[in-house]
């Protein structure tokens, strides 16, 4: 693909698969000098091949967060468009969820994607113009049992962003925020469903968990978006001129944001642990008959 030099440089974060590939693919396509990034360089050869620059970046690993900016700048004067993509989601109830395991979400989910964004702010300010695309969840903006860590990754970064869009807005930067539900994608496989396995108090909870995530990240299934699908509102969102301050894609993460503000707190919970019990229950009583 042929690179059009006066469109603006856009970095992406989590490019190995899913909604960052998917996302990479269209800028490059659409002429813009993109660079794809990921913690392995290997797993991003593909975007390579196609006509993306590559990046090593842990957004963990702040070294490498600087040395990928400075050479998008070094070519480009600024980093056009930011999307922070990369993220991992855990999913676990608080009593047994490991620090390490909450410190690891929050490092990954919030302090890395601040210190990506801190990084490119400067040259950004400088040049009167940039983008900031933040991949939120819709899970931002409710919280579900098993849920309490990874959501509050998002609940957080969903008040980094309010406050990001209207400190920057005032030097030609825009910031806004994607908020899908269920994408078909590698990104349970990143992160861990724990509690299942052993018999314990969560048990039953947890493997109602893991079946209905594992069967929410297939495609085909009802309310579940492709990468793809997902990438086209990202592309859109980073590309128009003034863009809206959030994008929620899909059905499913509309009606699950506007049912939580309408339905009474225990009546939510209720509804939430009554289904995942439900579901668990019937994959022990299998599991004891096997």
């Amino acid at each position: 693909m042929s690179v059009n030099k006066k469109l603006p440089a856009v970095l992406i974060t989590g490019c190995s698969s899913g909604h960052g590939e998917a996302l990479a693919k269209l800028f490059i396509k659409a002429g813009y000098p993109t660079y794809a990034s990921a913690r392995r360089l290997e797993s991003i050869e593909g975007l390579k091949q196609m006509g993306a620059q590559t990046l090593r970046i842990d957004v963990t690993d702040y070294s490498t967060i600087k040395i990928a900016v400075e050479t998008i700048e070094k070519e480009h004067d600024s980093v056009g468009v930011l999307v922070n993509n990369a993220a991992i989601g855990i999913m676990s109830p608080m009593e047994i969820i490991p620090i390490e395991e909450v410190k690891r979400q929050y490092e990954t989910n919030v302090f890395g994607l601040l210190a990506m964004t801190q990084a490119v702010l400067p040259a950004m300010r400088k040049a009167r113009k940039g983008r900031i695309v933040n991949i939120g969840s819709s899970g931002g903006e409710f919280t579900t049992p098993s849920g309490g860590v990874y959501q509050a990754t998002k609940y957080a970064l969903t008040s980094m962003n309010d406050a990001m869009r209207a400190e920057l807005e005032p030097f030609g930067i825009y910031v806004t925020m994607i908020q899908p539900g269920a994408i078909a994608s590698k990104f349970g496989q990143n992160g861990k469903v724990l509690g299942y396995q052993d018999e314990g108090p969560y048990q039953e909870l947890m493997l109602g968990v893991k079946k209905v995530t594992s069967v929410a990240l297939v495609e085909g299934t009802p309310g579940t978006w492709t990468p793809e699908r997902v990438a086209k509102v990202t592309f859109k969102a980073a590309t128009k001129r003034k863009p809206r301050a959030r994008y929620r894609p899909g059905f499913v993460a509309k009606a699950l944001i506007y049912t939580r503000l309408l339905m009474p707190y225990r009546m939510w919970d209720k509804m939430y642990m009554n289904w995942m019990i439900k579901e668990g229950k019937k994959i022990k009583a299998k599991l004891n008959k096997a």
